[in-house]
This record gives structure tokens, sequence and C-alpha cells, in this order.
């Protein structure tokens, strides 16, 4: 008996935190009205666990006119995420609250029912053990919020490579990796649980057990929400610079050819050599874009062709080549190995290790001990 209060009382806190959540995107929604398809979204899915709360504490028997009010509703959290990160948002986007209105079509004609019929509907079905209609909704919803997040993966997918184009920072870089991660990582554990529901159902598993499965797969992607959210997750200011940046069409006058981009490259390293600009830890394509008197996607393109990476890798290299020519020559062995780099670019102490690690192979002290000349 204590287990299942204990259980219980998971349901309500995640309930709690995913109020709060939806309180935290409403604030933010008032600058960027995006954010308010998370705050939907999350409120949402608070409503819903506290009706797995309702019925798992048999609230039902109590109150019956309240039974399986949450069941259109779990077709409405997978969309609201989606939207979230596709933000640019149409009338047409209608189309995906379609299962919402399915599934309260087909759950009406118990809702209209009186108290008492439902509540004889209901013993019905948990005193005979049969297996309710509404089960199918066990199967589909986790499926629906999988299929949903995997759409919100992709499209965090896409303005990531392109993000990378444009945007030298890493710290950006590695907040939008940790929204990536999230939504797929919310997509397997959905994708999975639908899978085991199919299952369950196929061996004739108790429908109770199902049910507290699929509740409990709600409770743990509240907790990775709350999680995500500890660690900032997904950066506001990466997704205002990311919609900052001009949409230019590329047509035959921005087309350079091969030639042109060799020019080009050699105008870009010429100015990285004069200027320094990569000691800028926010250096953006579109102000070296400017300095050279060309289209930013020229820029994009020239590097991508002449170097095969992106701004976002030719940038921190050279921070590299400076911080090893540094480390090496002994010129401010007086400053931490943090403020070496601080001054090539590098605007955190993290990102610094990991993108050394990354095109060196070894951390910055072990570099140093391999190179150091006696």
């Amino acid at each position: 008996m204590a287990s299942v209060d204990l259980y219980n009382l998971l349901i309500l806190f995640a309930a709690f935190s995913c109020f709060n959540l939806g309180l935290y995107y409403i604030v933010k929604s008032v600058k960027n009205k995006s954010r308010g398809y998370m705050a939907i979204g999350t409120f949402l899915f608070s409503v819903c666990l506290l009706f797995s709360y309702y019925e798992l504490s048999n609230l039902f028997i109590k109150y019956p006119q309240l039974m399986w009010i949450n069941g259109p509703l779990l077709f409405t959290i997978g969309p609201f995420f989606y939207l979230h990160v596709k933000r640019k948002v149409t009338w047409k986007e209608i189309i995906h609250f379609i299962p919402f209105i399915i599934v309260f079509i087909w759950i009406l004609p118990f809702y209209i029912k009186s108290p008492s019929e439902k509540l004889d509907i209901i013993k019905s079905i948990y005193v005979s053990g049969q297996r309710p209609e509404t089960e199918i909704m066990q199967y589909l919803y986790v499926f629906h919020i999988g299929i949903y997040c995997l759409l919100g993966y992709f499209i965090l997918k896409r303005k990531s490579v392109l993000f990378s184009s444009y945007d030298s920072d890493d710290t950006q870089h590695k907040l939008n990796k940790r929204s990536l991660n999230l939504y797929l990582l919310i997509s397997i554990i959905s994708l999975i649980s639908f899978l085991i529901c199919l299952i369950a159902h196929f061996y004739g598993v108790y429908y109770g057990l199902v049910d507290k499965f699929t509740i409990s797969l709600l409770v743990l992607l509240v907790l990775l929400l709350q999680v995500y959210f500890t660690f900032k997750g997904y950066d506001e200011k990466l997704e205002i610079e990311f919609d900052s940046l001009p949409k230019q069409k590329l047509n035959n006058n921005h087309v350079l050819k091969t030639e042109e981009f060799k020019n080009l490259m050699l105008d870009l390293n010429e100015l990285m050599e004069t200027k320094k600009l990569y000691r800028n830890p926010n250096l953006k394509i579109i102000s070296v874009a400017e300095e050279l008197n060309v289209s930013m996607h020229q820029l994009s393109a020239a590097i991508n062709q002449q170097n095969g990476n992106n701004f976002f890798d030719y940038i921190n290299k050279l921070r590299i080549e400076e911080l090893k020519t540094t480390l090496l020559d002994g010129s401010k062995k007086n400053l931490t190995l943090f403020a070496i780099a601080r001054e090539s670019g590098f605007k955190s102490n993290s990102s610094f290790y990991r993108v050394f690690k990354k095109y060196v192979g070894d951390t910055p002290k072990q570099f140093i001990k391999k190179n150091k000349t006696t």
C-alpha cells in the first residue's frame, strides 16, 4: 500500500513540476510568442498527470463525471512540443490536432452519460477485468508523442547545421545539442514504450499494469524536461540569433566560380591574419562577410568548398592554432590556461577544453607535455 501511495505522490510531484514549467514559458512567451506553444503543452501535460492521479487514487468512484477527460488531451502534447521548435506556425498546423478531435468524438458518447451511468461502466471494466475500448489510447498516445518529438528533433538538427555555418560560439552549439538530445531521447523512450504496450496487449497483460507503465512514461518525460531546464537546455538567445540571420535567396548573382572561391578564401585568411577577428568569442559570419564585401552565403559556400568544413570549424581551428603557438612559446606562462584561451576567442573553459581535444586529440596539458622542448 505504501508503494502505491509513493507512486501517486511521484505523479503529483511530476504534475506540479510540469505546471511550473508552464508558468516559466508563460513568462517567456511575453517576449517570444513561440514560447506559448510549450507553455500550453506543459500545462496540458500537467492536467493529464493530475487525471492519472485521479484514476489511480480511485477518485473516479466519487467523481465519475471527470473520467477519461484526459484521453483526448494526451494527443495535444506532441504537437505543442513540435510547434515549439518549429516556431513559424500557420493556420495549416491545425492538421496536427486531428487525432485530438478524433479521440474526443470517439469518447463523446461516454462523456454525455450521467455520472451514475459512467460509474457503472467504469466498475464493470475494473471488476470484470475486461479490456476497455480506450485501452488503444495507451498505445497510440505514446506513439504520437514519440513521432512528434522525432519531427522536432529533425527540425532542430536542420537548424543546428545551418547555425553552425554562421556562428562561431561553441557554447551555443552545446546548448543546441542538448536540445537535440532531449527530443531524440523522448522520442526513443516513447517509441520503445509503444512497442512494449503492443507486446503486452498481444500476451494479454492486465490493462492496469499497462496503464501504470504508460503513466510512468509521462512521469519520466516530465523529469527529463525538469533536468533539461535545470541546465538551461534550448537557449532562447540561439533562436533569436538564428531568426535574425538575413534570409538571402541564392540566385545566379550569388553563385561564384571555383576560382572566385579560392580568391575569397585568400582574402578571408589574410583578414584573419591581420585583424585576428577570431579572437572575438561572439564572431558571426555576417560581420566577416561585411568586411569582405560579400554575402554571408557566398562566404559560407567558399569555406565549405575550399576547406571542407563550416564557419564554426574554420574559426575554431584558427583559435586552436594560435593557442598551440602561445602554449609552446611560453610568452604568457604567467596566465592560466583559460585566460590564454579567452584571449584566443573562447567564451568558456568547458568549450575551450572540448574544442581543443576535438582538433588536437590531447588535452592542453598533454599537448604541452608532448611538445615542450627541454
